[in-house]
């Protein structure tokens, strides 16, 4: 308990320093105690005042990022739930990047030995000090042999006892959140639910097996995008805390100024890679910052860091594309009818309404010019009428509206005059008409009758027995009572076939 009452005034302290306590204050009844308690707390903190003219979202990823591994990651969620905290300090938290000063090459170098028991020679040549650092690890540069070929790699390593840190913050944060959501003023930030879900995808990061995995799977559903690369995984060389992967060949995307690069088309590669990625994989790399972005020669895009991934069920994916579709064609009563056939707003809610509402995001912004649309926002804006019409989102449309508005900002980067609309068109237009042709509803035809063929597996012997069964039961029925029983034997097949049709 006392080591949790300290762990809570270092929050405080941490928070008083980036002026983040006055957000707080905001949104609670009991200020004055709170004032007092924070002033006692702080005693013999130096005030500073250097945060003081940073956005909101800015200051608080900042002091989130002093606060440890656990509080990172914490921010990261946080930012993708716009509906709690609000659109702008979401996206100013999703703009702060994840860094930490690295520990030493040495330390590296122990960890990989212990984790191959290997020296570290028969491992890798010319492992080099560190290149980037993160909270929960850091990245070097190496080279391998593989098929008698010299490959230069990056080797991702686990920070030192992260698992343990990260498992002792997560507890305080636990303890934390239970004592606050006693406070109805705190209820409504829904602490608990972010902090667990927070320990969900941190415990997927402390394994760098599930990273390896995620890269692999991404690779091969892109295979066949001449316009985006996935480094190659090299298994033999990967472990929980080690993942060693090709090194990139290709420029990060912010340092492509005064290149022979086409910014434009590089522009225009990153949209639809996500757009191949979210809509027709159902599968997308949820963390495509400028820092996890590189362009070749072609303008091809290469992305590394695959441990934040976003998934869409078949659903989702048709949802979102008939979604972008709609506001692409201005027909605002098209979208309300997909929410309300899909379930996604209650049967009572008026189709006229909701077209309505829909019809107040798209139309203001028909006449703008296309650098001034984002299609993040767009879907921001969806996301809050929805609410109204009580319809509940899964939390991965959350992710990937935030990962949108990421994607979005490179992209403008690079090209400011991108038309968002205009690349996006013929993409959804070609999966739309692939997803709803005969040659996929005949797939999904294929794949229903595979299913009842699972779950089912004898039916001819079962149909075959069960006629045997009617027959005998026939038989002794006539010698008690020799008039006929078709009634009866249509009465056993119907209920033969209702228990088949309870098995499917």
């Amino acid at each position: 308990m006392i080591t949790n009452f300290f762990f809570f005034i270092k929050i405080i302290r941490t928070f008083k320093e980036y002026n983040i306590l006055k957000l707080i204050r905001k949104n609670i009844k009991f200020k004055f105690l709170f004032d007092v308690f924070t002033f006692l707390i702080s005693l013999g903190k130096k005030k500073s005042n250097e945060y003081k003219e940073s956005a909101d979202g800015i200051r608080v990823a900042q002091a989130l990022n002093q606060l440890g591994p656990s509080f990172i990651k914490l921010g990261q969620l946080i930012s993708t739930r716009p509906d709690i905290i609000g659109n702008v300090v979401a996206e100013d938290m999703a703009l702060l990047r994840d860094s930490l000063p690295p520990f030493s090459k040495d330390e590296a170098i122990k960890i990989i030995e212990q984790e191959f028991q290997k020296d570290i020679d028969q491992i890798f040549k010319n492992f080099s000090e560190p290149v980037a650092a993160a909270s929960i690890a850091q990245v070097h540069f190496a080279k391998i042999m593989n098929e008698s070929q010299e490959i230069e790699v990056a080797v991702k390593i686990l920070r030192p006892n992260i698992k343990e840190i990260i498992e002792d913050e997560m507890k305080r944060l636990e303890w934390l959140t239970k004592f606050l959501e006693n406070f109805q003023e705190f209820k409504r930030l829904q602490a608990g639910s972010i902090v667990k879900k927070a320990r969900e995808v941190i415990k997927f990061e402390l394994d760098l097996r599930y990273e390896a995995a995620a890269a692999s799977e991404l690779s091969e559903n892109t295979k066949r995008d001449e316009n985006f690369k996935v480094p190659s995984v090299f298994w033999d060389k990967v472990s929980q805390k080690v993942l060693t992967i090709e090194k990139v060949n290709g420029l990060p995307i912010d340092k492509i100024d005064n290149t022979q690069i086409d910014k434009q088309q590089a522009a225009k590669n990153l949209i639809v890679t996500f757009l191949r990625q979210s809509i027709r994989d159902g599968y997308f790399h949820a963390d495509l910052h400028q820092g996890n972005l590189f362009v070749d020669e072609s303008s091809n895009l290469i992305a590394v860091d695959f441990g934040i991934m976003g998934r869409l069920d078949k659903q989702n994916r048709r949802y979102l594309a008939e979604i972008i579709y709609g506001f692409i064609k201005q027909d605002y009563h098209d979208i309300a009818k997909i929410h309300k056939e899909a379930g996604l707003i209650d049967k009572n809610e008026s189709i006229e309404d909701f077209s309505q509402a829909l019809r107040s995001i798209g139309e203001p912004i028909i006449n703008q010019k296309a650098k001034n649309i984002s299609m993040g926002n767009v879907l921001v804006q969806l996301f809050e009428i929805t609410k109204q019409f009580n319809m509940s989102l899964q939390p991965q449309l959350l992710l990937l509206q935030k990962t949108m508005i990421i994607v979005e900002g490179v992209a403008r980067n690079l090209d400011p005059n991108i038309n968002f609309w205009e690349v996006s068109k013929p993409e959804i237009e070609e999966w739309l008409k692939d997803e709803l042709g005969i040659k996929n509803r005949l797939k999904e035809t294929q794949e229903t009758l595979k299913v009842l063929a699972r779950k089912v597996p004898d039916l001819p012997n079962f149909l075959s027995r069960a006629e045997n069964a009617i027959d005998t039961i026939s038989e002794m029925n006539r010698e008690k009572e020799p008039s006929p029983n078709y009634l009866f034997r249509g009465g056993v097949v119907f209920i033969i076939i209702l228990g088949i049709i309870t098995l499917i």
